[in-house]
Order: structure tokens, then C-alpha cells, then sequence
């Protein structure tokens, strides 16, 4: 009975106590409340219009607005004009030349030089600085193949003088580590006739019997006469009779060179093996000389004489269309062009009638003239290769081998270096004698120095006979950049020049090189000279700058 009245008890405080929690949490329920309204801070509503308008326009306000107006447009119109100042009188950017796209074998100078020069002795690294210092990147070897002499007796072997293939190898690698391309310099139209295939081919091995081009010829019983009146470039018949054979052979050059026949596949199959091996050495193209002679006529028949006096001993006196620049020259060049570009080389090729030929890079002709010649000859010599194409420039004597004075060869080096396209320049057989590097010459560093002037690949080239055509002379201009102008007196007396047949040339201008007579009686190079009255020696040259 008593248990229940405490249950009861119980319940009851639960209740009361209950009741007092609900009541204290009410109560801090609204003191939460009345803190946070407390805190509840009205929203910023800004400026009415009337003070706005009362800021804006406030003097300091309406000068600075002012202010900051005018110095936007002035820097607006500061850099329009700017940037018309510097579109209008930035020299042009040429990105190609007017030649086309340049290509690395048409840029430098094609620096000729036996490889036996540059491997005999020490001092390898000295000899390319050398040429560097030239300003040559393009260097192509002679006697590099197995030789007798000029005669080529083995076309796939190194010269005994180079050593071995890995001596060519090393060549090659050190010339191209110092950023120098390579090419070959090989005539494939004839062998020597110590040549192994040529023996075979007097004996008529299967394989060699039609290596070479043989012909019976005819007889009269006792003497044997060749088949036609082909004469040898040489002199004298192109045709030498073989007592073993029993049969002529031909040669268009001496008799010691027997012309392969390229009308045999075998032979042009053994010249695209050459091509490749050389490649894979590490070379990076061809230079084949005398191409023109690579096939005569197939039915062997003569020459046409074209001279009145009917001189049969003459070379000259022949047309020679039955011995060079055959259809078929054109078709096997192209063939092996695109052969040796396959084997990521380059073909350069000499003295053709065309200059366009698919798979050929380069066709290099020499400019050839005589000893005494004229400023007529010298302009039409030059004017249609300067005119048409990216030319290459060497100069040939017609009556003899080095037949020129010193000043005449300065010359000749300048004015290839300053005609648009490279100049093709054959070293002295005495370079590195007794591996001595010689001095560089202040006409060749200055020549280096011009042809990096950006008017010798992009400017224009006007030439003009001046002094009764007894001054050749020619300008290379470029807007934006400083021009040039080359000036050769071919009389042996001092003239006095006026420039001004030639557009746009100032009075004063530059002395840029001279030659030694032209430079005895002009100011030192540098110096200002007037180009309306400038006195120039006889037989020498200068060029100017403006």
C-alpha cells in the first residue's frame, strides 16, 4: 500500500519538473531572440542623386574626369601612329628571295679543294677555320677516289693520299661538325685505262665486253681509220686503236681515259652503286663534271663541220652534236638526280645546255672569256645568267690556264661574290704547302662581310657599260637596307667616272674595296669619295657603298 502512494508521489515530481524545463527553455527562446534582433543592422542604401550629383560636379571631379579623358586619346593616337612610323619605315622583311626559296647549297660560296690538302699532315681544325673565315660552308673534295694521277682507277676506293675509308670518314664528320656541308666532286664519263674494267673489257669478258664503246672502224689493208671524224676535246682523234681487241675505243678526252657506254645498263647500274656508297659515307651530294659528253650518237655519225675554212684538226670547228648534250644526257642525269635526293643528297652538274632539269639541284656553267677581254664580252657574258636565275660564277681563261694578272683574279672574286647567286671558287693547289695557313687578305674579309649584307640575296641588279663601254659596272639596291655598286675599268688608263646614270646614287658615298692599282690613288677604304668624279686606274676596280 505504501509502494503505491510513493509511485504516485513520483510521477507527480516528474511532472512539476517537466513543466519548469519547458518554461526555462521558452524563456531562452526569447532572450535568443531580442540578442539577435539587436544585431540586425539596416542595409546600406548609398548616396541619394542629389549628393551624388552634388560630388559629381564638384571642380577637382569634372578636372579629373577631364584629365583622364584627354590622356586616353592622346595615347590612343600616340600609338597609331607609332605603329604607322614603324610599318612605313621598318626596312621590308624578305622572306624569300626573288630567285625563290634559297636552298644551303646556293647560299655559301662552293669552296673547291683536293681532300689530300686538308688531310696531309696536322692542323685540320686551323685549314676550316681558314675557310670559315671565308665565309665557305659548302666544300667540295677532288681527288678523293682511287687514282693514278688524274685517272681514275677505282671509283668505289680512297685515294691512297687520304689514306682509307675511315680516314674519309673522319674527313667528312670534322668538316661537318663545324657546320660544313660536303659533296664529291667525280667525271663519271670515263675511267682510266689502268682501270681493272676496262683490262676486262679488252678482253672481252661477258660482263665488261660493251663496258666501254669499241668500234672495228674500217681498213684498208694495211692501216685501220676510225669510224667518223670525232675529234677529242684534247685534240687531235677522239678514237685509239687497241691491238689486243683489234678495235678503236673512244675517248673524248685523252687516250688515257676510255669512255664508258652508257647505253649499257650494267654501266649505269654500277654508277648509281658509286653514288650511293659515297652517300652512306656521310657526303651530302654530287658534284659531277664534263656531264655534257656522257652519250654520243648511237649510229656514229660525223660531226658537222661549222667553220668556212672546212678545218677538219680544229675541235672547234665542229657543231659536237653528235658527241654532248644528247636527249639521253638529260634523261639519265634526271634519273640519277632523283636517285641521289632519295639518299637525302643533293646533284650539282656542270657546262649543260639546259638549267632545267627535274631531279638536278644546280647546273653550274663557267663564264668563259679571253685574255684581253672587252667590257661588251664581259657584259654579255654575265647579263643573261645574272638576269634569269640564282647563277654560279667562275671564271675560265679560253686561251690558256691562268692567263690573268693577280688583279684581274681579285676582280673576278669580287664581282662573283656581288652578282646575285654564289661563286664557285677553285683553291690554289699550293694551299696548306708544308701546312702553312696563310693570312686572310682584306679583300676576302670584306667580301665576307658583303655577302652578309641582305641587298646581295635581295636586291635589284642593273648593269651598264660606261666610259665607251670601257667600264663594266652594276648596282645591287635593297629599300631599307644599304645598297651597292661594283665599277671595273678594262682600259689599261686611269678614267675619271660619273655614277649618276644609276638611279638614286648619292654624290658622296663609301669606299668600300679596291683593288691594289684602284686603291694607290683613292682614299684608304671607309673613306667618302664623290661618285660623280671618281678617278679609277686602269685595269682595277672598287666597289661603293650607299
Amino acid at each position: 500500500m505504501s509502494l503505491e502512494k510513493d509511485d504516485g508521489a513520483v510521477e507527480k515530481l516528474m511532472e512539476e519538473g517537466k513543466k519548469k524545463m519547458d518554461n526555462t527553455s521558452d524563456k531562452y527562446d526569447e532572450l535568443n531572440k531580442m540578442e539577435l534582433s539587436d544585431h540586425v543592422e539596416k542595409a546600406y542604401a548609398g548616396m541619394g542623386k542629389e549628393e551624388l550629383m552634388k560630388y559629381a560636379n564638384s571642380p577637382f571631379w569634372v578636372r579629373l574626369r577631364w584629365l583622364l579623358f584627354i590622356t586616353f586619346w592622346l595615347s590612343w593616337f600616340a600609338m597609331m601612329f607609332g605603329a604607322l612610323f614603324i610599318i612605313f619605315l621598318t626596312p621590308k622583311c624578305f622572306s624569300t628571295s626573288k630567285y625563290g626559296s634559297l636552298q644551303w647549297y646556293q647560299k655559301s660560296p662552293v669552296y673547291i679543294i683536293n681532300a689530300a690538302s686538308l688531310v696531309s699532315q696536322n692542323g685540320l681544325d686551323e685549314k676550316i677555320e681558314y675557310m670559315q673565315k671565308l665565309g665557305v660552308k659548302n666544300v667540295v673534295l677532288t681527288s678523293v677516289l682511287q687514282a693514278d694521277g688524274d685517272e681514275v682507277i677505282d671509283f668505289m676506293n680512297v685515294n691512297i693520299s687520304l689514306g682509307n675509308e675511315n680516314s674519309m670518314k673522319n674527313l667528312v664528320k670534322n668538316l661537318k661538325n663545324k657546320d660544313m656541308k660536303v659533296m664529291l666532286k667525280l667525271v663519271p664519263n670515263y675511267s682510266s685505262s689502268k682501270n681493272l674494267m676496262f683490262e676486262r673489257s679488252v678482253l672481252e669478258e661477258t660482263l665488261y665486253k660493251d663496258f666501254y664503246i669499241w668500234n672495228s672502224g674500217y681498213s684498208d689493208g694495211v692501216h685501220h681509220y676510225p669510224i667518223n671524224n670525232w675529234l677529242s676535246v684534247t685534240g687531235g682523234s677522239a678514237w685509239s686503236w687497241n691491238e689486243v681487241r683489234k678495235e678503236f675505243y673512244l675517248h673524248q678526252f685523252s687516250a688515257e681515259y676510255p669512255d664508258f657506254n652508257f647505253r649499257n645498263k650494267d654501266v649505269v647500274y654500277y654508277f648509281e652503286e658509286v653514288f650511293k656508297h659515297w652517300l652512306d659515307i656521310g657526303i651530302d651530294g654530287l658534284y659531277l663534271d664534263k656531264v655534257q659528253y656522257l652519250f654520243e650518237d648511237k649510229d656514229f655519225k660525223n660531226d658537222t663541220i661549222i667553220t668556212a675554212s672546212n678545218e677538219t684538226k680544229n675541235y672547234d670547228s665542229f657543231s659536237h652534236k653528235a658527241t654532248s648534250n644528247l636527249p639521253e644526257t638529260i634523261e639519265l642525269l634526271s634519273n640519277w638526280g632523283n636517285l641521289i635526293r632519295n639518299n637525302s643528297g643533293v646533284l650539282i652538274v656542270s657546262d649543260l645546255d639546259s638549267n632545267d632539269i627535274k631531279g638536278i639541284n644546280m647546273v653550274h656553267s663557267s663564264v668563259k672569256l679571253p685574255s684581253d677581254f672587252t667590257g661588251e664580252q664581259l657584259f654579255n657574258a654575265i647579263l643573261p645568267k645574272a638576269t634569269t636565275s640564282w647563277s654560279s660564277w667562275e671564271w675560265v681563261c679560253t686561251d690558256k690556264p691562268n692567263c690573268w694578272k693577280n688583279e684581274t683574279i681579285d676582280a673576278f672574286n669580287i664581282l662573283g661574290s656581288l652578282l646575285p647567286g654564289m661563286p664557285f671558287i677553285n683553291a690554289d693547289s699550293k694551299l696548306f704547302e708544308n701546312n702553312k695557313i696563310p693570312n686572310i687578305t682584306l679583300i676576302q674579309s670584306t667580301l665576307q662581310e658583303l655577302r652578309s649584307m641582305p641587298t646581295v640575296e635581295f636586291g635589284s641588279f642593273n648593269a651598264k657599260l660606261l666610259n665607251n663601254d670601257t667600264v663594266f659596272a652594276f648596282d645591287r639596291v635593297m629599300s631599307g637596307s644599304e645598297s651597292l655598286l661594283f665599277a671595273w675599268n678594262l682600259s689599261k688608263n686611269v678614267t675619271v667616272l660619273n655614277l649618276n646614270a644609276f638611279d638614286g646614287i648619292p654624290t658622296e658615298v663609301n669606299l668600300s674595296l679596291c683593288t691594289e692599282t684602284a686603291c694607290s690613288i683613292l682614299p684608304p677604304p671607309k673613306s667618302k669619295v664623290d661618285s660623280n668624279q671618281l678617278n679609277l686606274a686602269g685595269e682595277s676596280a672598287v666597289v661603293l657603298k650607299f
